[in-house]
């Protein structure tokens, strides 16, 4: 069978690595601790760590190639009925389905792993615990592919929880400062999980049956105007958010990205949980639940939140990951902004009594293909960008702002391909990070309503903030003089095994941006019609268009690439001409000071925005918010402890005390049964 072949690869290459590992464990290796600094001794098991890392490339790319299959030849729905168990209210039962919106997360996924798996060849080669890394990442993979394809809540719940586990088993995997950022996240997102399976519990108690994803053979047909699946479905949506890494459950990506392995934060927060996190919201929003209007406000509120103060935080970080987590954080904005103007247009139209119009039809399919294409799109660059990091971090071993420069000329393919993720994620055209902006700009512009010309230009000003980060941080790290932590000398210090993957993620972005027309009609719009979105909104246009069926044009990226293109030419002709141009050069004179030292005249790119930090208002909420101040995690640890001891002291050991206590909980519970 297809579905379970898929998911078999990595799940027992990854048990195959791990009886290897606890076979090899008897011989002699190092502490279990990532090295520091740059270098390092390779451990005594780097045979074993070689064949481990040639089990997971192997098996990832059979699982790629399986993946490819299945996109362009979907199995038809699976359901095992010698699986079946009865669990009284509910019925479990092995199903699966590969749609155009679940094997397109699936293609997703496993490009993806293929990429950083064959990155972390070389990114966990000395670290004394690879086998035991890949083994993780295989069974992670396997739990996301499962929690995709499954047609079942119990079974999609299951994967869910596996792959939290994966994630913390991943992350604490990186330097033993990051414990805390790793129970932090299994703290929040076992939270999420909690409320998934509420959300599961309450729409099950409703249908009276557990047999299918949707439950239901019509679209939408669970309207949330009932108070038990509106409180369903907003669960359901806080467990979505919160694997997304959107606000306010998102403290978890920046507190687990800054010593994390790299190639962990690049596979799991970057890509996979936001996959899988913003297909489960895409799934519960358009085909499970019919989504009220103020629900579907309140996701395009989360999505403008999300986008601004995010990379807000962003612009003042001087920490690299973290830089990049805040920034994979504020991407989700954009992605939850779609899908929320989308439910709400759709919304608007089932209220009516005409029902749904083909122009809102149109908005709605326009906005949710903006946001299912920049989730794809977001996999592509954010995975570059912490691959491009995870490269500056083997060559200098720290990932501080203040400490790097001048790198450009040493990792010459890991300073392109950031330079280009940077332009996409920063929306630059004709990158794809632009088009899917730019079709969430159009739907924002097209609800017709004062809140989508908020979000609308929030989103916007969102990414000319991102731009502004990104111009901080290219020259922080690869331009200007040569920080303190970078070695001496200009030599190429580049892996081969670590470029492949970045070189294919930026390649991915031009093509994605240029062909976006045939890229969302092939991928984006089978995946929208798989949610239940009545597609009758967008359609390509030429080689690389997009175009309003029977309108204008959205985008044409024909005449903006050649534009762009030859004023890259443009330029590179004059900076030609001013290299061949004889002129006399000269020492400048720097009052008796030596002139040669990078560390003396080193100008740090993190204080481009200080002034914005010290500005009256946001100086308080920028501490504020560097204190955690806001982070629901620390709000109720505090309080949480805060009881916790109110409750010891009332405990005083008295027998009369417990006594009273009882008669109250007596007096509560039969009150309640009373009114019950």
């Amino acid at each position: 069978m297809d579905y379970i072949r898929l998911i078999s690869v990595p799940l027992v290459a990854g048990a195959v690595v791990y009886v290897l590992w606890l076979l090899g464990r008897s011989r002699p290796r190092e502490a279990d601790a990532m090295p520091s600094g740059v270098g390092g001794g390779r451990p005594a098991g780097s045979g074993l760590t070689q064949m481990s890392a040639a089990i997971a490339v192997l098996a990832m790319a059979c699982t790629l190639v399986l993946a490819v299959m299945m996109f362009r030849d979907p199995p038809a729905m699976v359901a095992r009925a010698n699986t079946t168990v009865d669990l009284g209210p509910m019925r479990f039962i092995l199903a699966f389905r590969a749609d155009a919106l679940s094997t397109l997360v699936v293609l997703a996924a496993a490009g993806i792993a293929f990429l950083v798996t064959l990155y972390s060849v070389r990114a966990m080669a000395e670290h004394p615990r690879a086998p035991v890394f890949f083994a993780w990442v295989l069974w992670t993979v396997a739990a996301v592919l499962t929690a995709a394809l499954a047609n079942n809540y119990l079974l999609l719940v299951v994967a869910w929880e596996v792959a939290t586990v994966g994630l913390y088993l991943l992350v604490s995997m990186g330097h033993p400062r990051g414990r805390a950022g790793a129970m932090k996240t299994f703290a929040i997102l076992g939270f999420a999980d909690v409320c998934l399976l509420l959300g599961v519990v309450m729409l099950v108690h409703t249908q009276g049956v557990m047999n299918s994803l949707s439950l239901i053979d019509k679209v939408g047909g669970n309207d949330t105007a009932t108070p038990v699946l509106a409180v369903a479905y907003v669960l359901m949506t806080v467990a979505a958010l919160a694997k997304a890494g959107a606000m306010p459950l998102h403290t978890w990506v920046p507190a687990a990205s800054e010593h994390s392995p790299t190639p962990v934060f690049a596979l799991l927060p970057a890509a996979l949980d936001k996959l899988l996190g913003i297909y489960l919201l895409a799934r519960i929003t358009f085909e499970v639940f019919a989504v009220s209007a103020p629900l579907a406000t309140v996701l395009m509120v989360i999505g403008a939140a999300t986008i601004l103060l995010a990379v807000m935080m962003a612009m003042i970080q001087h920490n690299l990951k973290r830089l990049l987590a805040f920034h994979a954080v504020s991407q989700v904005g954009y992605m939850v902004l779609g899908m929320g103007l989308a439910a709400y247009v759709l919304a608007v139209g089932r209220a009516s009594p005409d029902g749904i119009t083909a122009a809102q039809a149109a908005v709605a399919t326009v906005a949710f293909c903006g946001g299912l294409f920049h989730m794809l799109n977001n996999a592509l660059y954010k995975g570059c960008l912490f691959l491009m990091a995870g490269s500056v971090e083997r060559v200098t071993g720290t990932m501080d702002l203040d400490r790097l420069g001048g790198m450009a000329r040493s990792l010459p393919v890991t300073f392109v391909c950031g330079v280009v993720a940077a332009m996409a994620i920063s929306g630059v055209p004709p990158l794809n990070g632009f088009v899917s902006k730019w079709l969430v700009y159009n739907g924002a512009l097209a609800v017709g309503s004062g809140l989508g010309m908020v979000c609308l230009v929030v989103a916007v000003f969102g990414s000319a903030l991102t731009l502004a980060s990104f111009i901080k941080v290219l020259h922080s790290v690869f331009l200007g003089t040569r920080g303190s932590a970078v070695p001496e000398g200009d030599a190429r210090q580049e892996s081969g095994w670590m470029a492949v993957g970045m070189v294919v993620l930026a390649v991915a972005c031009v093509g994605l941006g240029v062909v976006a027309g045939p890229a969302v009609g092939r991928l984006i719009l089978p995946a929208a019609e798989a949610a239940g979105i009545p597609v009758a909104g967008i359609e390509a246009a030429g080689w690389g268009g997009l175009a309003l069926r029977g309108g204008a044009g959205l985008w044409e990226p024909s005449t903006a690439t050649v534009l762009i293109l030859l004023g890259i030419v443009v330029g590179g002709l004059v900076y030609l001409y001013s290299r061949a141009l004889r002129v006399r050069v000269v020492d400048n004179f720097v009052a008796g000071e030596d002139s040669t030292s990078d560390e003396l005249w080193h100008v740090s790119g993190t204080h481009f925005y200080e002034t914005i930090r010290r500005l009256p208002v946001l100086r308080t909420l920028f501490s504020d918010a560097s204190a955690e101040a806001f982070d629901p995690y620390r709000l109720v640890g505090r309080y949480g402890w805060t009881l916790v001891e109110q409750l010891r002291a009332w405990h005083t050991g008295l027998l009369a005390v417990y006594a009273s206590w009882i008669i109250i909980g007596l007096v509560v519970l039969v009150t309640v049964l009373a009114l019950g």
